[in-house]
C-alpha cells in the first residue's frame, strides 16, 4: 500500500471522527435549548398555577351576592352568555357608607364596545323604600342591593354585576399596580402636598387618591373628577396585562382581597377578559351632565325626564333589550 493510500485513509479516519464530534456538539446543543425550554416552561407553568390558586383563593374571599331585584327575569330579558350576549357591570366607589363613584358599564361583545356612563353622586332619584335624594344616599341606606335597585329604576336596565372599591384602600390598589400614568387635559391644580400639571402625570396611590378627588377648582366640577376617575380605571386596566403587573400580582391580590367585593366568580372574570377583550379596548364615556340646585336644604341635581328616558334608551340599545 502506498504511503499516499495510507494517508488518504488516515485522513479519512480523522474527518469522520470531526464529524461525529461536531455531530454530538450538534445534539448537545439542541438537548440543552430544549431542556431550557422545557425549564423555562415550568418555572411560567408554576407561576401561572401560583397565580391561579391565589386567583381562586382571592375570588373566594371577595365574592359576595347582591340581595337585588333580577330586572332580567322580572323583564324576560335573555340570559347572559359571556361573549355573546351584551351585560352590564356597576362600579361603586365607597367613601364609607355612601358610594362617592358610581359608575355603570355596558359591554357589547358584538359592537366590540364599552360605554361608561358616569352619574353624578349628588344625582335626585327615588331611593325604593326612602323617597327621593342624592343617589350615593342608597348605598348608606341598603348596601350594594338598594344601589342596584336603584339604579335599575333610574336608567330601566338590568344590572348584571358589580363591583365595589372601598377608596380607603384605592392608595394601596395603585401601588401595587407600581403607579398609572394619565393625561391630566383639564386643568393644572393643587391639592394636599401635591400639584399636578396639565399633560402626562405618573401617580403614586396617594397622589391618585387626592388626583380623583379634587373637584372644587375644576372647571367642570364633579364631571370632571368623574372624567379622571374613568382615567385611572381605564389606566389600570391597560396595565394589568403588562409584565411588571403579573410581577407584581400578589401585592395586586394582597389589596383587592381587603378593599373589594363583588358577585364575578373566577371563571366569569375569566371569560369576561377572554371573550370580551375587543369590546373592552374601545371604551366610550357618557355623561349626565347637568347643574344642581339646593332643594330642601341639600345640593340636589335633577335629571330631566326626556335626558333620563334618552340615556336610559341609548344604554338599552347599547345592551341589545330593544
Amino acid at each position: 500500500m502506498s504511503n499516499r493510500t495510507e494517508n488518504l485513509r488516515t485522513n479519512f479516519a480523522f474527518s469522520e471522527v470531526d464529524e461525529n464530534k461536531r455531530k454530538k456538539k450538534k445534539r448537545r446543543r439542541i438537548l440543552l435549548i430544549v431542556f431550557g425550554i422545557i425549564i423555562i416552561l415550568a418555572i411560567l407553568l408554576y407561576y401561572a398555577l401560583d397565580i391561579y390558586f391565589s386567583l381562586d383563593n382571592l375570588f373566594a374571599e371577595i365574592h359576595e351576592e347582591a340581595d337585588s331585584i333580577d330586572l332580567r327575569v322580572d323583564q324576560g330579558l335573555p340570559e347572559i352568555v359571556l361573549g355573546e350576549t351584551p351585560f352590564s357591570v356597576l362600579v361603586l366607589g365607597l367613601d364609607g357608607p355612601r358610594s362617592d363613584t358610581i359608575i355603570v358599564a355596558t359591554v357589547n361583545p358584538n359592537l366590540e364596545t364599552t360605554y361608561m356612563l358616569s352619574i353624578p353622586r349628588d344625582t335626585m332619584v327615588d331611593i325604593p323604600g326612602f323617597g327621593t335624594t342624592r343617589i350615593n344616599h342608597a348605598h348608606a341606606y341598603g348596601g350594594v342591593s338598594l344601589s342596584i335597585d336603584t339604579i335599575q329604576d333610574f336608567l330601566n336596565i338590568p344590572i348584571d354585576y358589580y363591583v365595589t372599591l372601598d377608596m380607603e384602600g384605592f392608595p394601596d390598589l395603585i401601588d401595587a399596580f407600581g403607579g398609572v400614568t394619565v393625561y391630566n387635559d383639564t386643568v393644572e391644580f393643587s391639592i394636599a402636598q401635591y400639584h399636578f400639571p396639565r399633560g402626562y402625570v405618573n401617580l403614586t396611590g396617594n397622589q391618585a387618591y387626592y388626583y380623583v378627588r379634587m373637584r372644587m377648582d375644576d372647571p367642570y366640577g364633579d364631571f370632571g373628577r368623574q372624567e379622571r376617575q374613568r382615567d385611572i380605571l381605564v389606566a389600570m386596566a391597560d396595565d394589568i396585562g403588562g409584565v411588571s403587573t403579573v410581577a407584581r400580582y400578589q401585592s395586586i391580590i394582597d389589596a383587592v382581597g381587603d378593599h373589594m367585593r363583588t358577585d364575578v366568580t373566577l371563571g366569569e372574570m375569566v371569560r369576561i377578559s377572554t371573550r370580551n377583550s375587543e369590546a373592552l379596548e374601545n371604551i366610550i364615556n357618557l355623561q349626565m351632565h347637568y347643574p344642581g340646585q339646593i332643594t330642601n336644604g341639600m345640593y340636589l341635581i335633577p335629571i330631566p325626564e326626556e335626558s333620563r328616558l334618552a340615556m336610559s334608551n341609548t344604554l338599552r340599545n347599547h345592551l341589545e333589550l330593544e
